[in-house]
């Protein structure tokens, strides 16, 4: 019974210094991390050597013309778009949940001008966004980044 009662109030102890200790040197909260410094997900692609360039906003010219199967080979090739390093998408292994569940991004009702708008820069919609400028960094080229579009248009 005593060795019972010696390691309550040992326990106990420890959870008011613990508590004490919390309230005395409480960290104060910090900032949200910058992102903006890195132009993709990547250490070892070119695109995670060079600087971010600051948003462009770009508009579609003329109209899409994007090849949906290849834009799959990109969105789903970890080198390339890797879509699922932060995102839900149809037939893809291994999505990330940093990103919004792309499944049904082609019945958003977005327009095939604003899709890619948002693939090529997503800082201008949301200058939050963990995303990378895919089109503002050369991450993607034009054909690429039309082709990725198509595919995400597909999702119903």
């Amino acid at each position: 019974m005593k060795r019972t009662l010696r390691m309550l109030a040992a326990v106990l102890t420890g959870l008011t210094f613990a508590g004490m200790a919390g309230a005395q040197g409480a960290p104060a909260p910090q900032a949200p991390p910058d992102y903006s410094v890195f132009p993709c997900l990547s250490y070892t692609q070119a695109c995670g050597k060079v600087a971010t360039r600051p948003p462009v906003k770009k508009a579609l010219d003329g109209p899409l013309n994007g090849n949906p199967e290849k834009g799959k080979q990109l969105a789903q090739a970890r080198n390339r778009g890797n879509c699922l390093a932060c995102h839900v998408i149809p037939g893809g292994s291994q999505p990330g949940t940093r990103g919004p569940d792309l499944s049904h991004f082609g019945s958003s009702g977005r327009s095939d001008a604003e899709a890619y708008a948002m693939v090529f820069d997503m800082r201008t919609v949301n200058p939050e966004t963990l995303m990378p400028p895919f089109g503002t960094n050369d991450i993607l080229n034009e054909q690429e980044l039309r082709d990725v579009v198509a595919y995400l248009l597909t999702f119903r």
